[in-house]
Order: C-alpha cells, then sequence, then structure tokens
C-alpha cells in the first residue's frame, strides 16, 4: 500500500485524467461550465458549445477542440448559400419590407389623426 505524501496540508494524489481529459475540462472552465468528471459527458458538452461557437461565426475557427475543419467548413457553406437563396429572392424580402413600412406609415397617420383631435 503506497502512502502519498503531505505537503502544506494538501494531498498530492495520483490521477488517471489524461491530456486530452485535462484540455476539455480546461476548455469548459473557459467557457464558465463545471466539469462533471466524466470524459464522454464533458466532451459531449464541450462539442455542443464549440459547435454553437462555430455555427454564430463567419469564420472557420482554427481552435476549437471538437468540431473539425471540414465540419466547420460545411456550416459556412450552409451559411452562404442560404444568403444565396435569399437574395436570389428579393420578393421575399421586399415583401417583409414593404409589411414594415406600411405599418409605420399606418402608425404616422394614426399618431397625426389624434394630435388634430386633440386641437379644438
Amino acid at each position: 500500500m503506497k502512502i502519498e505524501s503531505i505537503s502544506s496540508g494538501s494531498f498530492s494524489c495520483v490521477s488517471s485524467v489524461d491530456s486530452e481529459e485535462k484540455e476539455i475540462m480546461r476548455r469548459l472552465l473557459a467557457y464558465g461550465v463545471t466539469p462533471t468528471g466524466n470524459k464522454i459527458t464533458d466532451k459531449a458538452k464541450l462539442r455542443e458549445i464549440e459547435l454553437e461557437k462555430a455555427k454564430n461565426s463567419n469564420i472557420v475557427l482554427p481552435d476549437l477542440l471538437t468540431v473539425t475543419r471540414q465540419e466547420q467548413e460545411k456550416i459556412q457553406k450552409n451559411k452562404k448559400d442560404k444568403r444565396k437563396e435569399q437574395l436570389k429572392d428579393p420578393k421575399a424580402e421586399t415583401f417583409e419590407g414593404s409589411k414594415a413600412l406600411g405599418e409605420q406609415i399606418y402608425l404616422a397617420i394614426k399618431m397625426k389623426k389624434k394630435k388634430s383631435e386633440q386641437k379644438p
């Protein structure tokens, strides 16, 4: 039986945590998430966070651990394709803009009528 040494009131212990798990824990802490200690669970949580970060980014991020470069390139390609589709269908965007403009004009007229009714 081996007894670990005691130094400065703290126990030093031998850990079975590998370097990948340490990196996962470090990154989770950087994102403000407390690691569970279970490598599979922590890696899944980190992937979820990094995937969301990749979706919100407009570039391929080289520092992500769980989302590959190919996955990020696919996300960026899908975003570009979606933007192109929106540009090809200007009616959809024009309709929304026209609707908003119409509502603004309607409200302006309504406010003007109220002001004119208040003045005798």
